[in-house]
This record gives C-alpha cells, structure tokens and sequence, in this order.
C-alpha cells in the first residue's frame, strides 16, 4: 500500500509523511505573517478614525 503524495497547496512543494497541514510551513509562515500586518493596519486605522473624532474641533478651528 502507497499513500498519496500530498503537496502544499500554494507553492506545490512535497509535504511529509503525516503532515497534518495542507500548507507547507513556509507557506503557512508568510501567512500568518500576511494577517498580522493587515491587523496591523487595520488597528492603525481605527485608532486614527477615533482620534479624529476625539480631537474634532479643537485643533485647528477658526480664532475668534
């Protein structure tokens, strides 16, 4: 009995015996990279939308 050769399924590279994963650990590295970097920035986003809305008309408005 031969077992199926599995790949990863974004760079196509052999994975071993048993692997539990579809991805390689390369792949799942850069991944996992990917989602905390858009974290990131979506947290950079929010925090500048809430600091806008905060500081609203006390910096910056008209001199009487």
């Amino acid at each position: 009995m031969s077992e199926e050769v599995k790949r990863c399924k974004k760079c196509n590279k052999i994975l071993p015996t048993g692997y539990k994963h579809k991805y390689c650990e390369n792949c799942r590295s850069e991944q996992a990279h990917a989602v905390k970097n858009g974290i990131k920035a979506a947290g950079g986003i929010a925090l500048s939308a809430v600091l806008l809305v905060v500081s609203a008309g006390k910096f910056g408005g008209k001199k009487s």
